[in-house]
């Protein structure tokens, strides 16, 4: 399986590097064509190799003139914000060089989740990234960020040149507003036109214009939006077991269950009771990715306890038993339910020896422990997580959806603090398991079985998880991408931030020049360190298992 990942992986490289250099030659006859620059589109070259056209046009600058006309609202704005910048800056480059240095301690086995692709916040290209209501996210957070500069370009008196799209291939990749450097920066012979405090106010603004929608989008989302969102009782598949009929039938983990022989199914009791009252093998019905299934079950169904994970030198795991097992008996007495499974286990003590009996058709002889917690839980101690109750049938694990736990624990993200904040970076990644496991892409597809609208967003019906996806990743696309841009690497705009900051500073205590001096040097090694780490991080899932 892990031969089969790697040979996938590099055969999508060499595709990829294949059609980027057939591209990068197409391109070649108008990276010097003066007559298309001349139209406004221009090539420009990422790593030597000319791969981004620059769309550009004067037209629409006279609405940046307007916009900007409320001066001290854009500078007292701008200015406000310009201590979250600086703490996101230091946040997040924390968070990088942390990220780095446990991939170079431990580097994680290659997986989907550290895909190249998926390091990019390209939808199409990442696959945790939902294409339609990605672009929709990315292009309100590429118009958003690029806006706001060219308002405090000319809110400062910076003349704008142009505004335009970069794209690669077919994809927009970037919205730009092209500010006259010179007079931002200043010229070999020329000093700026504005001072370094209006300079990071323009630098700072597409970064804060992006951090304010990221919390509107959000607040609405946690809010309202979330509020009118109720749970469904509803089944879904949470494991195949492999080689299995139910592997051959074409049953896959995320499957929803609608109907067991032609009744609605709420509840594992009442799927047991039809599959068992049935007088031949059970006909389901199941959604899975926004498609209906008609599946048959074959087997004796039965009722146990899942086993979610198994902890390390444990009874179980001395005995080798395997996660996603279903338990059915313990020295032969059933286990249909966790009510009955933990007045059996209480029944027993540390050191007993038991035949543990799963669904799977096995028998494993674990030896009991005790509890960490042994003052609060009578009995021994198996070794195991439990996932809670299932069915198992024909080598397929049916659990109920935790769609309430769910809601419960999105509810609870804006009272979390930092742990919340952390969860809300890595919920479309990591997923909630049993119910997403690539992943939380917003309710959408077979997500949507589980959940329907209530309250004020009733009539609203599917609408409403429309306008939650929206929120969801306005809001998400919004908040990952102003904090990378606050990362100190030139040429981001935190890197010109820094630069700004750092040079004030070492003016304090030491000679113009010096003070140039060194924040080159800095601003150098900070934007090494930060590229060196964003390489790493691609890198190091392939390196895992070597020796360092």
């Amino acid at each position: 399986m892990e031969l089969q990942l790697e040979l996938e992986t590099v055969d999508w490289l060499l595709i990829a590097a294949a059609l980027i250099g057939l591209y990068a030659i197409l391109l070649l006859p108008l990276k010097d064509s003066e007559e298309w620059k001349g139209r406004g589109i221009s090539v420009g070259s990422i790593l030597g190799i000319p791969l981004a056209i620059f769309f550009r046009t004067t037209r629409g600058l006279d609405l940046l003139d307007k916009l900007a006309r409320p001066r001290l609202f854009w500078r007292l704005v701008a200015s406000a914000g310009i201590p979250l910048v600086v703490l996101s800056m230091a946040y997040f480059l924390m968070l990088v060089l942390l990220m780095t240095f446990f991939m170079i301690q431990e580097p994680p086995e290659p997986s989907s989740y550290n895909e190249p692709r998926n390091i990019l916040l390209i939808p199409g290209l990442n696959e945790y990234i939902p294409f339609i209501w990605g672009w929709i996210a990315l292009f309100v957070t590429l118009l958003v960020h690029e806006f706001a500069h060219g308002i405090l370009s000319r809110v400062e008196g910076v003349r704008v040149k142009s505004m335009g799209i970069v794209t690669v291939l077919i994809a927009p990749i970037a919205a730009f507003v092209e500010p006259d450097d010179e007079e931002l920066f200043g010229g070999k012979d020329r000093p700026p036109l504005v001072d370094k405090r209006a300079r990071i106010r323009i630098l700072s603004a597409g970064v804060i214009s992006n951090f304010i929608v990221a919390a509107a989008a959000m607040a609405l989302f946690f809010g309202p939006v979330i509020g009118a969102i109720s749970p469904v009782d509803r089944l879904i598949v949470v494991d195949v077991e492999e080689n299995s009929e139910a592997q051959e039938d074409g049953y896959a983990m995320g499957m929803v269950l609608m109907q067991a022989n032609g009744r609605d199914v709420s509840s594992l009791k009442q799927f047991y009771q039809d599959l068992v009252g049935a007088s031949e093998q059970g006909k389901l019905s199941l959604l899975f990715k926004d498609s209906d299934r008609a599946l048959s079950v074959t087997g004796q169904p039965q009722r146990g306890i899942l086993v979610g994970s198994i902890f390390k030198d444990s009874g179980a795991y001395q005995a080798g038993l395997p996660a996603n097992s279903v338990i059915t008996e313990i020295d032969g007495q059933k286990t249909a339910d966790l009510a009955g499974f933990r007045e059996l286990m209480n029944s027993t003590h540390p050191g007993q020896m038991v035949n543990i009996t799963t669904a799977q058709g096995r028998t494993y002889p674990v030896n009991l422990t005790t509890r960490d917690d042994a003052a609060i839980e009578q009995g021994g101690f198996i070794g195991i997580a439990i996932s809670g109750n299932a069915v198992f049938s024909g080598g397929a694990t049916f659990q109920e959806a935790p769609a309430r736990q769910f809601l419960e624990q999105l509810r609870a993200v804006p009272g979390m603090g930092m742990s919340g904040f952390h969860l809300m970076l890595s919920l479309p990644f990591a997923g909630v398991p049993g119910l997403s496991q690539k992943g939380f892409p917003g309710f959408s597809g077979w997500l949507t079985a589980v959940f329907e609208p209530s309250g004020w967003a009733e009539p609203l019906g599917e609408k409403l998880f429309w306008i939650a996806n929206l929120l969801l990743w306005i809001g998400w696309i919004n908040l990952y991408a102003g904090l990378f841009n606050c990362l100190p690497a030139v040429p981001l705009d935190g890197g010109h931030i820094f630069r700004d900051l750092v040079q004030s500073g070492f003016e304090r205590i030491v000679r113009a020049e010096e003070a140039e001096r060194l924040t080159r040097t800095t601003v150098a090694i900070l934007t090494w360190l930060v590229l060196t780490s964003l390489l790493i991080t691609i890198i190091a899932p392939f390196t895992n298992g070597l020796s360092i």
